[in-house]
């Protein structure tokens, strides 16, 4: 990776950073998860993924690990810098990169 590169990657990692810090990241609510009425699936391995997670009210499309699913919803983990966030989201906010490297089927559901 080039000098430029990293310089790009770090401002972007300071912006998204500076929402952060601004804005609360929002999670699915128990009462949308279903938890009590719907089975959970952990992965000892998470998933590599793509994930559309908000900050407030700012929507990012941030590379994520899928921790959990339900049928609905993903239980995603991101990092920026050295701080890791994780929230729950729609499943069809989630997606797997195929084996192109190119955006394939939603993960809500996806079974090990």
């Amino acid at each position: 990776m080039g000098t430029r590169q990293r310089e790009a990657d770090a401002a972007a990692d300071h912006f998204l950073l500076k929402i952060a810090r601004e804005n609360q990241l929002q999670s699915l609510t128990e009462k949308e998860l279903r938890l009590d009425e719907t089975p959970v699936t952990s992965y000892p391995q998470p998933i590599r993924a793509k994930a559309w997670i908000r900050f407030g009210a700012i929507p990012m499309h941030v590379d994520c690990w899928i921790h959990r699913t339900t049928s609905d919803a993903a239980g995603v983990a991101f990092t920026i810098r050295d701080k890791t966030f994780r929230c729950w989201v729609w499943g069809n906010a989630v997606t797997l990169p195929d084996e192109a490297g190119t955006a394939a089927a939603p993960a809500a559901g996806r079974r090990a």
